[in-house]
């Protein structure tokens, strides 16, 4: 029994620096295959190479775009400032009447490293358009809405009124012409007059909001677009 022992105990003694050398040279490996996963969460920032919009582009339509700063990870540049990210349009809807904003939804699903393409996996946070000097959010599936124009429905809004002042002035000549020229409530202006010239008012910034269409999402090249990535991507 204690001969057996004594033995066993030698192979063992003979049996472990193999595997622990064995062990010692794996580790290294795992250590540099970890050092190359871009992990969830990382941000990428992309340039456009050609311009899109919800109102001309259409879904299926292919995008480019590169990436404008490295991407570091743990002190080692995984994916360099030029590397092609390739995507594709899934969702372009124009803007409507009444303050529809346009939606235009792009997935981005490769990466093309030294000649070959890896699937990667990302959502869109933001975009900025530098030309146009405009800042479009995404929701949390990714899609970038273009919201509404407050200038234009300003804008629709005093076309409309510019309409509706005839037919203010008509309602208030109408109301002192009732009154005979006199006096009344609200001086020469009857109290009639003065609420269908109120209610013309208000039918013109009714009309000049149902004018509206919200904005379009137009993204011109150089736009940059902030990705966001929602599974680790291994770099070969």
């Amino acid at each position: 029994m204690l001969r057996r022992f004594c033995l066993s105990l030698c192979l063992f003694a003979l049996i472990w620096p193999a595997t622990h050398t064995a062990c010692q040279a794996q580790n290294p490996n795992q250590t540099q295959d970890n050092d190359l996963i871009i992990p969830v969460g990382t941000e990428i920032q992309l340039t456009l190479r050609d311009p899109v919009s919800s109102k001309l582009s259409e879904p299926g339509d292919e995008i480019i775009a590169v990436v404008r700063r490295d991407v570091v990870v743990n002190g080692r540049t995984l994916l360099r400032e030029g590397t092609e990210v390739i995507g594709r349009v899934t969702l372009a809807e124009p803007a409507k009447r009444p303050l529809k904003g346009g939606r235009l939804h792009i997935t981005f699903e490769r990466i093309r490293v030294e000649g070959q393409e890896q699937k990667i996996s990302a959502v869109i946070k933001s975009a900025s358009d530098f030309t146009r000097d405009e800042k479009v959010k995404s929701d949390t599936e990714g899609t970038l809405n273009g919201g509404k124009d407050g200038g234009k429905v300003l804008q629709n809004v005093g076309a409309a009124a510019g309409i509706g002042y005839v037919g203010v002035t008509i309602a208030i000549l109408a109301g002192a012409a009732s009154q005979g020229g006199g006096g009344g409530l609200y001086g020469n202006i009857s109290k009639g007059g003065a609420i269908a010239g109120a209610s013309v008012l208000g039918g013109s910034v009714i009309t000049g909001v149902l004018m509206t269409k919200g904005k379009e999402v137009r993204l011109d090249e150089r736009a940059i677009i902030r990705l966001k990535l929602d599974r680790p991507v291994l770099i070969d």
